[in-house]
């Protein structure tokens, strides 16, 4: 008769590939569900660690399923984190953007397994580990390559800032997985670190919150801006950070009507649009949305157009070209 041990193995051996798949599956429609929800923003940007499964080791399985006191009647089926992965994100409140895409998918079902915000309002006073834990099962058989994913199969979803991702790869296998009891001081130190991550959590949100309405008008003008450059030069627009330092600087001119007044200047210069098209291809300056607006500037204010601009001369010369003037020396 075969231990418990070598029984849970075995099956562990058979079904790890389907495991992986079904880690795989839910990481990858996690990434671009995500994406869709954050739009504009780039996806890269949010998750500060890409998202990818985690199978759990031979010896972390047994060790879980016999060895750590936990009351499993069905060791195998009751672990539910045989695979898991881990979303790591800035702000406390961006892991409610994350729960918004996992509890949305018609792919699985999902199980609130921990939430440190239900947990810190029932224990205010305490200073924890700190993550939202889900738990997602595939509802229908799923076909992944050579793999067949089952009904049923779980994955472990866990979603941190990156403050509370540090603190627990720094504590968690020691103070709350313990081979050996931590000493008090130790919790006592790792109690006081998490109640500094929360204070600059808050912070950080205080400083984001403040950013963001200092960057609103920027971010209305360039709002503005792609959507009239995509219809006005029929190019898809490839906005970088000198996108971004153009409408920094030139913004001043875009004043309350500013979709309007560029409207209506399009509608006059429609002949820009060829310029734009024809040097997009090799320029990335014409491939950025905010080219219009230095266009429109140029027409209203030439002379401030060029002064302290982020463009050199060179690069200004053959759009005041286009307008049919001349760059003017601002020096003189």
């Amino acid at each position: 008769m075969k231990d418990r041990e070598t029984e849970l193995l075995e099956r562990w051996r058979k079904e790890i590939a389907m495991y992986s798949a079904w880690g795989a599956f839910v990481s990858e429609t996690l990434t671009a569900a995500i994406g869709r929800q954050i739009q504009p923003q780039a996806t890269d940007r949010f998750l500060r660690i890409p998202i990818a499964p985690r199978i759990k080791e031979e010896a972390s399985l047994l060790a879980k399923a016999f060895h750590r006191g936990k009351p499993y009647t069905n060791p195998y089926d009751e672990i539910e984190d045989k695979v898991g992965i881990r979303i790591v994100v800035l702000f406390s409140k961006e892991i409610r953007v994350v729960e918004t895409t996992i509890t949305a998918s018609d792919q699985w079902t999902a199980e609130k397994a921990r939430d440190f915000e239900e947990e810190r309002d029932s224990r205010p006073f305490e200073f924890d580990y700190q993550s939202l834990h889900y738990v997602v099962r595939s509802k229908e058989v799923l076909a992944r390559g050579s793999v067949d994913i089952a009904v049923g199969v779980p994955c472990e979803i866990q979603v941190r800032t990156i403050l509370q991702h540090a603190y627990s790869e720094l504590t968690h296998d020691t103070i709350y997985k313990p081979k050996v009891q931590a000493e008090p001081r130790v919790k006592r130190a790792a109690a006081k670190s998490m109640a500094l991550i929360e204070a600059t959590d808050d912070y950080f949100t205080q400083v984001r919150d403040q950013l963001a309405t200092a960057e609103e008008p920027g971010q209305r003008v360039a709002a503005a801006l792609n959507a009239h450059y995509r219809a006005f030069t029929a190019l898809e627009p490839e906005p970088s950070p000198l996108d971004t330092l153009i409408v920094d600087h030139y913004k001043a001119w875009a004043g309350d009507d500013f979709e309007v007044q560029l409207s209506g200047f399009l509608q006059e210069k429609t002949f820009l649009a060829d310029f734009i098209r024809e040097r997009a291809s090799t320029q990335l300056l014409y491939r950025q949305p905010s080219v219009l607006l230095v266009y429109l500037v140029i027409k209203d204010a030439p002379r401030g157009a060029v002064a302290n601009s982020p463009l050199s001369n060179q690069e200004l010369a053959p759009m005041y070209g286009d307008l049919g003037e001349r760059l003017p020396d601002v020096g003189a």
